[in-house]
Order: C-alpha cells, then structure tokens, then sequence
C-alpha cells in the first residue's frame, strides 16, 4: 500500500503533523478566551508574522500544480492570472492596509454596517457572509483539498481500483486530509494559524527550491531542458516567454490578454482592497504600520519569491514526461521521479504544510464570518464569548465536511481559479471607492455582486460568435472584420473587461437614484477611519479636529516605486533563470534602487508622522 514511502519519509511527515497538533494544544486555552483571541489573535501581530502568515496561506497544495499546469497550458506568461497582483496588490497596501487596522473590526463583512445604513446594508451583511463565508470559501477548501489528494494519489501510484482501508483511494486520501487539518485549527484558532504558518512557510519554500534544483539537475540543465522541451513538439519560445510577444491589438493574442490581466482584471477584483481573509490578517496586526509592512512584504514574497520553483518544475515535467492528459500531475511526477529518500518525505511535509496553512486559514476565517456576521449579528447578540467560539468550532467542521464532500466534483484547479474571479468581477471598483467617496452606498455593492453574478452565467452560456453572428454580416461589420477576435471574447479575461464596461456604469447610476448614507453615520465612520481625500470633503468638514489623511501625491510615488521592485524581481529573476542574465541583472538592479528610494520614503514619512 505504501511501498513508495521508506520509512524515514514517513518519520519526517508524522514528526511534522506531531508538530502542528503540538502547536494546536497549546494555543487552544488562549484562543477559547473570546472571540477576538480565536479570530484575530488578540490584534498584537508583528509585521512579520503577519505578513509570512499571509504568504504562507497563498501558497496552497493547489498552487504549485496549477502553476506548472499553466505553463504547460500556455507559456510562463499564463501567469500573469495571478502575477496581476504585483500591481493591484501595491495600491492595496499604501492605499487600504492601514485603513482596515483603523476600522477595528472583526471581518470584512462587518465593515459593510459600519460603512453603510440601513436594512439594505444589513442584508448585504448577510449576504456577504454566506456567499463569501459559506460558497466561496467551501469552493477554495475543495480546489486546496482536490489538488493534496491529487497529490497524494499521484505519488503513491494509486489509481481507480486502489482501494484503502474499504475505500476508494481519493476518498481515504480526502479523509485524512480533513481530519488532520480540523483537528488543530478547531483548537487553537488564528493564534494556531499564524503559528504554524511561519514554519509551514520555511518547510514549503524549501522543499520547491530543492525540488526545482534537483529536477534541473537530474535533467542535465536548462539548455538541456529547453532542448527536450522542442523534442517533445512544445512551441518552446512561446513556453518560455514571461510576456508575450508584442501584436497588433484588433485581435484576441497572448498579448492582448496579458494587457487586458495587468491592466484590467486586478482593478475590479472583489480583493482589490485586500478584503477576505487579508483583512482578517491586517485586523490581528499590533497597529496600522505594521498592517503596511505585513501587506508589503506579503505581496513582495507571494510575487517573487514562491512562483520561479514551481515554473521550473513544470518545465522539467514538461521536458521529461512530454505531452500528458493532466497537465496538473506534473508537479507530484516530477517529485516522485527526482527526490531521494528522506527529500521526499520533506516535500511530503511541505505539501502537508502549505495544504494546511491554506485550509486553516479559510476554516478559520469563513467560521470568523458566519459566527460573527450571521450567527451573532442576527440570531444570538447577547451570548457570551465561550458560546461564540464553541459555535465557531462547530462551523469549522462542517465547513471543512463540505469542503472534502465537493472537492470530488473539482475537475480543473486554474478554471476553478477563473470562476471564483468571473462570479466577482466588477465589485473592485465598488471596494476601492467605497472608502474614498462618501456618495458610495449598499446599493452599489448589492447592484455590482448581482450584475457580475449575471454576467458570469450569461457570457459561460452563449458564445460570441452566435451573439455577434449578425454583425458580421452587415455592411459596417464587414468593413470592421480585422477588429473581430478570431477566439470568443467572453471568455477570461476579456469577460472581465466587459463586465467592467456594463457594471461600472450601472453601479454608479443606481449609487446616484439610491439614498444616500446618512450624515450622521457617514460621519461616526469618518472618525474611526478617517479616510480623508476629496471625496470625503463635505463630511470631513462636520468633524472638527480631524486632519486629513488620505491619498498624498508621494502615496502614488510609493505605489509606483512598490511595482517596480515586485515587478523587475519577477521577470528579472526568471530572466537570469531562462539564460538571458544581462537583461534579468539589469532588472534585479532597478528593482534594488528602486526599493532603496521606497524604504528611505516610508522611512521619512513615519518619522513625520511621530
């Protein structure tokens, strides 16, 4: 049953699950106190903490597989699915970070009522929680337990007709996977989270890197690899390209989708603010500075650091096994071809790790908004902590049993990605604005959610060609034929930027025929905030004392100085890695000087601030 494993590999991942339910006990006493303790760790995080915490959550079981699949679907440059957030998530953290720290709440969900009045902001409370806290979130636990079981299956040669203990190999390999997690994140809530993630981290990042390492390696280099990529029939110039290759703009190319994902997607996505379980991260830390700092080093890390190993797996994977039905598998293949005994039991543990840091974290976060904004806003006000976090416990459970129940429907990690991104887009730009302009109201955010919900089923459901048939065959149609994708655009990510075009406008004409918040909340929300900028203007005015605080002209220096850094250790990295060093060292340089002028920047700006 498990002749591929030696013993010392099976040491090494029980050492490391003993570890964690170590961990488990001994935060469980402090994290039953109440509510806060359970879900915010007492909010005295440090910024490194924090922030590691976060990188760690983001890296997934899933997510080296869905990397490498997405090379192999496409080229490196595929990845700029995610990689958009080397722009998005810089605005985030000079412009949002500190505001969450201010707000001082418990879940993303509950800025809504503190934002807004009324039942229309109570119902979208409600809303939130359950599309967020209960269907999003138990989408996520699927796809994170999908891939680990894929894993797991993948490495041990199980098939179909495996069958463990009376049961069929991907069930048993889900069960175990459920029941490790839930046992200590039940226990020892975020403090066990946070805890566990800054190791998970280290075990994880170390595990790829010697993997990536030791696959270039067994395959003899990466002229070797790029050899055996052409002889295996792969388009190896558009494989290797970190962005694509520059054409005209009147037709769907990798190019024009690269341009619609860092110019478009990252704007109207539902974290673009950093909500989520971000939020629940900048909410825990010890004051808004160190909420700035966890959300810079995050996105610096999540960015630069994490995806090159995982590439470079998939390559090898690539070059090696050739063309394959599941692209996905070839992250475990290459695990199970290349490490030693011992190694694979580390990188065993390191996907235990990065599984776990994930499901933890959405565990705990989706209970965090179902107790916090269902259960205590709506049913139970007055109970005391204990039965809060009692509940809590409960709702991780099954929160977790539902995860493991439909991961078996999950088929595709990157399209799972895709949809989770359709269903919410266009609810960005209501997240941005919304604390920048007082006129924003629950109707914008109802209006938006509704019409992306819309959107998604609508451009999945009927092609382009069928919709836009008829205007090819007109006169001016024909006249504009060169200005017609030759592939369907509702597709991602230019569903996206249709999606924006239709809602944007319609979210700020119903903000305009909605009632506005009231003067008296908008102003209590002024003084725990204090967002300042033009837009609050008019109320900032009724609240004597207060000193502006929004947006600064040298805040748009920081965000632009922030993307070059994350930006130029991207590609410059993966430049000295794919053999074209002058260019890639170029990069690293900028990205060196352009973070020492950010570091002195924010330097000057907290002594300013003291």
């Amino acid at each position: 049953m498990f002749e591929r494993l030696h013993y010392i590999d099976v040491s090494i991942i029980l050492a490391y699950l003993f570890f964690t339910f170590l961990i488990g006990v001994y935060f469980s006493r402090r994290a039953s106190k109440n509510m806060d303790e359970f879900f915010v760790s007492g909010r005295c995080l440090p910024w490194w903490i924090v922030g590691t915490s976060m990188v760690a959550t983001t890296f997934a079981a899933d997510t080296p597989l869905a990397v490498s699949g997405l090379v192999a679907k496409g080229g490196i440059w595929k990845n700029w699915i995610w990689w958009n957030w080397g722009v998005g998530g810089i605005f985030a953290v000079f412009l949002f970070a500190r505001l969450w720290n201010r707000a001082g709440i418990t879940t993303d969900a509950e800025l809504v009522e503190l934002r807004y009045d009324g039942m229309a902001a109570a119902c979208l409370r409600i809303y939130r929680a359950v599309w967020f806290g209960l269907f999003q979130n138990v989408l996520i636990i699927a796809w994170v337990m999908k891939a680990m079981s894929k894993i797991i299956v993948t490495i041990m040669e199980w098939d179909q007709t495996t069958i463990i203990l009376g049961l069929n190999a991907e069930v048993f390999a889900v069960l175990v996977l459920f029941l490790i997690t839930v046992v200590y994140t039940t226990m020892s809530g975020l403090w066990g989270v946070v805890a566990t993630d800054v190791v998970q981290f280290i075990i994880a990042m170390t595990g790829s890197i010697y993997l990536a390492v030791a696959s270039v390696i067994k395959l003899g280099g990466m002229a070797e690899i790029q050899r055996k990529l052409a002889e295996g029939h792969f388009d190896v110039d558009s494989v290797l390209r970190i962005i694509p290759k520059v054409t005209p703009l009147n037709h769907t190319t990798p190019f024009t989708e690269f341009l619609a994902l860092v110019l478009i997607v990252w704007v109207v996505m539902y974290n673009v603010d950093g909500g989520g379980y971000i939020a629940q991260r900048l909410f825990a830390a010890k004051n808004e500075r160190h909420s700035m700092f966890a959300y810079l080093w995050f996105n610096t890390a999540m960015i630069c650091l994490r995806p090159w190993p995982w590439i470079i797996v998939g390559l090898c994977g690539m070059a090696y096994f050739g063309k394959i039905d599941d692209v996905e598998t070839y992250y475990p293949l290459m695990m199970k071809e290349t490490l030693p005994v011992g190694m694979f039991g580390v990188m065993i543990a390191a996907f235990f790790a990065a599984f776990m840091s994930t499901i933890d974290t959405q565990l705990n976060w989706g209970a965090s908004i179902i107790v916090n904004d269902c259960y205590k806003r709506f049913f139970r006000k007055t109970s005391g902590d204990k039965e809060y976090v009692l509940i809590a416990r409960i709702v991780i459970v099954c929160l977790a049993f539902l995860g493991a129940f439909f991961s078996f429907a999950v088929k595709d990690i990157s399209q799972v990605w895709i949809i989770v991104f359709s269903v919410t887009a266009g609810i960005g730009s209501v997240y941005i604005l919304r604390w920048y302009w007082w006129r924003v109201n629950a109707w914008s955010e109802i209006s938006a959610f509704s019409l992306a919900l819309a959107g998604t089923f609508v451009f999945k459901g009927i092609p382009f060609s069928n919709r836009l048939s008829f205007l090819k065959d007109t006169i001016w149609g024909k006249g504009l034929s060169g200005f017609y994708p030759e592939q369907p655009l509702f597709q991602f990510p230019y569903s996206i930027a249709v999606s924006m075009v239709v809602i944007i406008p319609a979210w700020i004409a119903i903000t305009f025929i909605t009632r506005p918040v009231s003067q008296n909340h908008l102003i209590a929300f002024y003084k725990k905030v204090y967002p300042g900028g033009p837009g609050w203007k008019s109320i900032a005015q009724k609240v004597p004392g207060y000193e502006d605080q929004g947006i600064k002209p040298v805040t748009f220096l920081h965000i632009l100085l922030g993307i070059i850094v994350v930006n130029c250790i991207l590609i410059g990295t993966g430049k000295v890695i794919l053999g074209a060093e002058v260019s890639g060292i170029i990069l690293l340089l900028v990205a060196i000087c352009s973070g020492t002028a950010l570091f002195f920047f924010l330097k000057k700006q907290e002594k300013r601030l003291r």
